[in-house]
């Protein structure tokens, strides 16, 4: 049973900036600039990654604080995947089971291993009341 996000941290680099005006304020205060939705039909889930430039900066709003950082992906969940279907479509009835949101210090590739980034991972299923923390094992 997770407690709380999967990290995935590896080494300090610098961050190149992301359009600002594109970035949500996510209920932390942090911002999070949102990266293009992947639509992983192999694991049925729908992967909505962000950049939250000072993600592990110690002066972040999530130094220590494991709770608002999980809270911030739920809100994300919540709030982003209600975009991606029309008002009155689930999408279970469309094949998707979940949702992984992923926080990172700098945009990386998807799939790539890019050992200057910090990353938080957390999965989703989709609940009668919308994203719910999936206890199951992590998928990979």
């Amino acid at each position: 049973m997770r407690a709380a996000p999967l990290i995935i941290a590896t080494g300090m680099a610098a961050f190149a900036p992301a359009m600002a005006s594109s970035a949500l304020i996510l209920p932390s205060g942090e911002q999070a600039v949102p990266l293009p939705v992947i639509w992983d039909e192999d694991e049925s889930v729908i992967r909505l990654r962000f950049v939250v430039e000072r993600l592990r900066e110690p002066q972040s709003l999530y130094a220590g604080d494991a709770q608002r950082v999980f809270d911030d992906m739920h809100w994300l969940c919540e709030t982003q995947v209600s975009g991606l279907f029309a008002a009155d479509v689930d999408p279970r009835d469309d094949g998707w089971t979940g949702v992984v949101v992923t926080l990172m210090d700098r945009e990386v590739d998807f799939g790539t291993v890019d050992a200057a980034s910090f990353q938080l991972f957390e999965w989703f299923s989709f609940g009668m009341d919308g994203c719910e923390l999936d206890l199951g094992d992590y998928h990979e």
